[in-house]
């Protein structure tokens, strides 16, 4: 295929983005990438896949956001030369995400992977949300919380997901515009919104 579909899924943190992607992944019969660039990052990066999850959304500071797409990728190199860990860390998955878009077609699950191919053709970038107390009761399910703590941890996962994506893109996270569409995925739940994905593909391939 010489132009691969990218499909990137942004998501709060227990919207069943992930669940989504995977299924819309597996209809279409194309790859699927989440923690996956985790390793793949590592690879190129030199740093272990478990500081890189640890560290991957821990950033403070601003950064240059056209770095993703600067001479620093487009080179053929990766440099982590005068640049923090989180840097390497945002680089080295960008590369990632690039070479990925140029070989195969995928559903990418966050790393900002809708800014780093945000000039691509070929590309539907997504986001999904639900109402606070679906993804209350998501997280509560799929982590065994309490309703406390599940509180706890979609506040803490929704503000590092959004400061990290500002700080690397300088846009709001989950903003509309910044995406073809944005999904409740309470209102038709994980498969029906899955299938809308779908649909959605095969309507743009046909355009």
């Amino acid at each position: 295929m010489s132009n691969p579909l990218i499909i990137t899924i942004g998501r709060e943190f227990g919207s069943g983005g992930h669940e989504i992607g995977k299924r819309v992944a597996e209809r279409l019969g194309i790859a699927f990438y989440d923690k996956e660039l985790i390793n793949l990052a590592a690879e190129k990066s030199g740093l272990s896949g478990e500081f890189i999850e640890r560290h991957e959304q821990r950033s403070q500071g601003s950064f240059l956001a056209g770095l993703a797409a600067s001479a620093t990728y487009n080179g053929g190199y990766f440099s982590p030369q005068n640049m923090s860990l989180s840097e390497n860390i945002f680089i080295a998955q960008a590369q990632v995400i690039r070479d990925i878009a140029e070989k195969e077609s995928a559903v990418i699950v966050g790393r900002c992977a809708d800014y780093i191919l945000s000039e691509r053709e070929n590309t539907i970038n997504i986001f999904i949300f639900a109402p606070m107390e679906k993804r209350i009761e998501r997280v509560m399910k799929v982590y065994s919380l309490d309703e406390a703590a599940a509180m706890k941890k979609l506040a803490t996962s929704d503000k590092e997901r959004g400061n990290h994506y500002f700080r690397y893109t300088d846009r709001k996270w989950g903003k509309a515009q910044n995406y073809d569409l944005c999904i409740n995925a309470a209102l038709l739940g994980i498969d029906k919104t899955a299938d809308m994905i779908v649909d959605l593909a095969g309507i743009a391939a046909r355009a």
